[in-house]
């Protein structure tokens, strides 16, 4: 089953199921998706406003904002990558060059060991 995120109406469905009192399984069932799909999404929406249910009217907007998020930030916070990539940058590496030589590294625990 390929990835798709979740549509407006999924999150509605979603919404009045868990109120209906309906388990995650039972509705992932009904919306042909994976139970931690609907885990995942209830989790994102009750960490941002702590609450027992779940608004599908605030969560829609929430979700477009995290897909226009960038991820970036993760590898930024990762110093020993930091310095791994910066040092192959002086040294006037491609960065084709370095993505082939850190997935090497990696697996070989040289980087982050």
């Amino acid at each position: 089953m390929s990835y798709t995120h979740l549509t407006e109406r999924e999150r509605y469905v979603i919404s009045h199921l868990k109120v209906a009192g309906f388990s995650l399984r039972e509705i992932a069932r009904r919306l042909n998706r994976h139970h931690s799909t609907i885990s995942r999404e209830l989790k994102r929406a009750n960490s941002r406003y702590p609450i027992a249910i779940y608004w599908y009217d605030w969560s829609q907007p929430l979700a477009k904002k995290r897909v226009c998020k960038a991820r970036h930030y993760r590898r930024k916070k990762n110093l020993r990558l930091v310095r791994y990539v910066e040092a192959r940058l002086r040294k006037q590496w491609s960065p084709e060059e370095i993505s082939q030589r850190l997935f090497i590294d990696y697996k070989r625990g040289r980087v982050f060991a």
